[in-house]
Parts: structure tokens; sequence; C-alpha cells
């Protein structure tokens, strides 16, 4: 049916004014209020959950926000989860803003495709800006990078035990003091230097993982990209591909890019030409078993960045197994009564299998003491970061907005009915776990649950924890059997937090020595 000519002077006045316009008025009109009225419900489904560091009204920026969450924010989450163990939260943190999920919802989120990791990898540490292209790599849709840590790193354990053993004990030689006096060192850095050069020796090979000017690079790429990260984040998002251009510490960056290139790039290309030689049987030639080979093999010809996945293998690998590794050795000299249990059983077990991948399983109170660390100090306050690649309802009623950040808190590690006491650091804590069957699994250091998130859980776990694992029991083995170490009096291991971030103070310093006696391993 349609309207006469005649009719339209009997419409309303509204209706009338809507026939007076012109088509692409009326739809500028209509597509306005589609936007306000789902806007409005996008804000209303989001507004349920509370933000914990709400801008102030008619604040037109975050930077306010931003650094309060930065001093506070594992104190407001703390907080509210402590009132509220069961609700979601938001904050407005340095990398936009996000929702805190309770560690109810883990489970539901851990494998779902919805949810990615490496869209927040590249938001957070912004993968596509020069000098951050590490970031890019490291994400987890990165298909040449995945398989080299599942299929060729984690699979190789049992060939790359000995190697890494033979040189933690050279790294071990050339940073530490090599005499019976009491020396005082930093002890973040001192093992990091010592963290840089064993992982070099699976990434790259003894070519290059003696190289001070590498290990220096490498050490310093893996400080600041997070301060220049940390830097850009303060800038509004639209600003960021202009201002990173001008910024000290992202030119810095991109300097180190540069020098990494200047290193890798020949070795590289004479591996190429060689094994292209030995092909036309010109010459003969064994690539070594490496990481710079394994992506190779795994990229199959496909183009790829081998100075980025290098850059990105050193910084997962410096940033998290040296504080893992400090961590224990902090812990180790506020127990010291655990110190001969644990140089026994490193004792029996290699005497009785040497260095393989079974006798580093076989160390059980070693592995529960590495555990039991990292539980009382992980890396943050949450994990389980990722971007919702569409609009998703969660099984409590929680809206997540397509593009819209989610994190799960680690809380559960501190838990009181999981963990008995669980602000004391007890080194058989796990160790008296793997004697209930039903616990064994759960209670080794590389398992993830919902209760231990230290590692993340599901899909997006940290597929380099095996790895990892290895690396912290093979350097604390050489420390234990061939050094004593202290704190000096007075000296705070009090928990800093960033942001999200869970920190010591960097410039914290040990007492070390030769052992009188050292072990032999």
């Amino acid at each position: 049916m349609t309207l006469s000519n005649s009719s339209a002077h009997h419409l309303p006045a509204s209706s009338a004014l809507i026939s007076s316009l012109d088509l692409p008025t009326l739809s500028f009109f209509l597509a306005t209020a589609v936007f306000v009225v789902l806007f409005s419900r996008v804000r209303r489904s989001r507004d349920t959950i509370p933000i914990l560091n709400p801008k102030k009204k008619f604040e037109l920026t975050a930077h306010r926000v931003k650094k309060l969450f930065l001093t506070n924010g594992n104190a407001m989450v703390d907080s509210w989860f402590n009132a509220n163990p069961h609700k979601p939260a938001r904050l407005h943190a340095d990398f936009g803003e996000v929702t805190i999920l309770p560690p109810n919802l883990t489970n539901e989120i851990r494998n779902d495709e919805r949810f990615n990791f490496s869209k927040w990898t590249l938001n957070a540490f912004h993968g596509h800006t020069p000098g951050f292209e590490g970031f890019r790599e490291g994400g987890h849709d990165s298909r040449i990078l995945q398989n080299v840590i599942i299929k060729d790193i984690t699979k190789s354990l049992n060939q790359i035990t000995e190697p890494l053993a033979e040189e933690t004990a050279l790294a071990v030689s050339d940073v530490l003091p090599s005499d019976k006096e009491w020396h005082t060192i930093p002890i973040r850095s001192t093992i990091a230097h010592i963290v840089a050069r064993v992982s070099s020796r699976v990434f790259l090979g003894t070519e290059i993982c003696r190289n001070k000017r590498w290990l220096e690079i490498t050490l310093r790429y893996t400080v600041d990209a997070f301060m220049a990260a940390g830097n850009l984040r303060l800038w509004p998002a639209p600003l960021r591909p202009l201002v990173h251009w001008f910024m000290p510490s992202c030119q810095k960056l991109r300097s180190e890019v540069a020098e990494a290139k200047e290193i890798i790039t020949p070795v590289l290309e004479d591996r190429r030409l060689k094994k292209k030689q030995a092909q036309q049987g010109q010459v003969k030639y064994e690539a070594p078993d490496d990481a710079i080979e394994w992506v190779e093999r795994a990229a199959n010809g496909e183009s790829y960045d081998p100075v980025s996945i290098q850059l990105i293998l050193s910084v997962a690998a410096i940033h998290t197994t040296s504080d893992l590794v400090t961590q224990v050795m902090i812990r180790l000299a506020q127990n010291p009564e655990i110190l001969e249990p644990l140089r026994n059983e490193i004792q029996t077990t290699l005497k009785q299998d040497g260095w393989r991948k079974t006798s580093l399983y076989n160390m059980k109170l070693l592995d529960s003491v590495i555990k039991e660390s990292q539980r009382i100090k992980p890396i943050g306050n949450v994990v389980m970061r990722r971007v919702a690649s569409e609009d998703v309802t969660l099984s409590d009623g929680t809206r997540v907005s397509k593009d819209s950040t989610i994190a799960v808190t680690s809380r559960r590690l501190w838990d009181k009915t999981i963990y008995a006491e669980p602000d004391k650091w007890d080194g058989y804590r796990f160790y008296n776990m793997r004697s209930d069957p039903d616990k064994q699994a759960s209670a080794q250091l590389v398992a993830t649950s919902d209760k231990f998130l230290a590692w993340g859980h599901g899909k997006h776990a940290c597929p380099g924890r095996f790895f990892a694992s290895n690396e912290v029991k093979i350097i604390l083995i050489h420390l234990l059997m061939n050094y004593d170490w202290e704190l000096p009096e007075g000296a705070s291991t009090a928990i800093h937090n960033v942001g999200l971030a869970m920190t010591m103070d960097p410039a914290l310093e040990l007492r070390i020595k030769e052992r009188e006696v050292p072990i032999e391993i």
C-alpha cells in the first residue's frame, strides 16, 4: 500500500518533517540515531563492570589515570578481589582499558578462540612500530616461531641438556668471582648475563653465544624494549606512529636492532652459502643444530626476519628466566636449611644418570623449590591477557566487547583455601604434593592449571616453559654446587609493584663466594 500525495498533508508533524528531508540527510540522521543507541547499549553493558581508576568528569585524556595505574595498579586489583572474589573489574592501564576477570572464569576462556593473545602483544608492545618488530614475530600467531619453540626446542631438550650444562659452567666461571673470598654482586644483572649466554648457545650456537657485543645488545634490548614500550603507551594511540620517531627511548631501540642485524646477517648469509655449495658438491658442510637452522627449516622458503626472531627469543628468555633464578637464589639465602638436601639430591641424581632431561625431572626437591619461588612472586599480578575478536558474553553475564582487552587475576597463587600458609615460602610444598597421585602432575614446575597461573593456562600458556624450566635448573645446579651466597645485612627483598608487574629492587645485591670444597658434577 502506498500513500497518495494528498495523504501527506494529514501526517503528524514529525512525519512531515521526515518527508521533507532529502535522502542523504535522512540517512545521516538515521545512522547517527542507530550509533547512539548501539553505543549507549555497549556503554551500559560495560559500565556494569566497575572501573577502579575512573576518569574525572570532563577529563579528556587518560594521562592521570594511567599514572595512577602504574603506581597503584596491583593494590587496586588486590583490594577489589579481596572484597569481590567472583566479580570482574576494569582498569585504565598504560596499554589501554582492561577487564580483569576473576579466577573462576579461567577455564572458560583458556582455549576460547575468540580471545587472541597475538593481538594483545601487538597492541601493548607496538609490534608494527620500527624497533619493536620482534614483538610482532613473538605473537602466538607466528607459525615459524611457534614451530621452532614447540617442535624443535621442546623436543630437543634431551639433546641440548648437556650443551646447556657446558655453557653454564663456562658462563658462571666467566661472570662470577673465582676465589674463596666474599664478593658483593648486583644479583639481577649478573644472572641476566649468565642467562643471556646460556640461552644464546641454543638460539645461535657457539659462533655468537660468546660474542660480547651480541650479549650486550640482547641485555640492553631486553631492558630498553620494555622501557620504550611503556613510554610510548603514555601517548594517545593515534599519535604513536608519529611520536616514536622523536622519542630517545625508541631511537635507542632502533639502533640496537641495527646492531643486532650487523652481527646475525653475516652468519646467516655464510651458512646459506655453505649449504648451497654443499648441495652442489663443492664443499662438505654440516649446519649447526641451533635455532638459526630450526627457523630456516620452519620457514621453508617463506620470508621472515631472522633478527627480530632472535631478539624476541632473547627477550623472552632473559626477562623471565633471570627473574626466576634471582627469586630462587633470594629464597635460598633466606632459607639456608634446605641447601644441604638440595645439594644431596643433585649430586645423587647426576652421579646416577648424568646430564639428561630425565635427570632434571628426577630432581623433585629442586623442582619444588623453583615452583614455590615462582608462586610467591610471579612476573605479574594478572595473566592470560587477550583481545576479543568479537563480542562475547561469558557464563556469569560478563560482556566483553570486540577489540577490548581481558586478563585474569593470579590471586589463586596466594589463596589460603588452596595453599596452606600461602604467604610463607615452603620449599617442600610441591615436593610433598607430588606424593599425592591426584596432585602429582599439577605439582610439577611446568604444569599449568586454574590454581597455578604463573605460566598462563590453556592454548596460550607459555610454550617455552619446558626449555625455561630446564635452563633454570641447570643454572641453579652449577650455582648450588660451586658457590655459597647470602643477603647483605639490611638488604630489602620487598616486592615492588609497577602497574600489574611484580618486581624487586633491580639494584639488590648478594654476597657470594666459591665454596671451600666445590661438589663435582
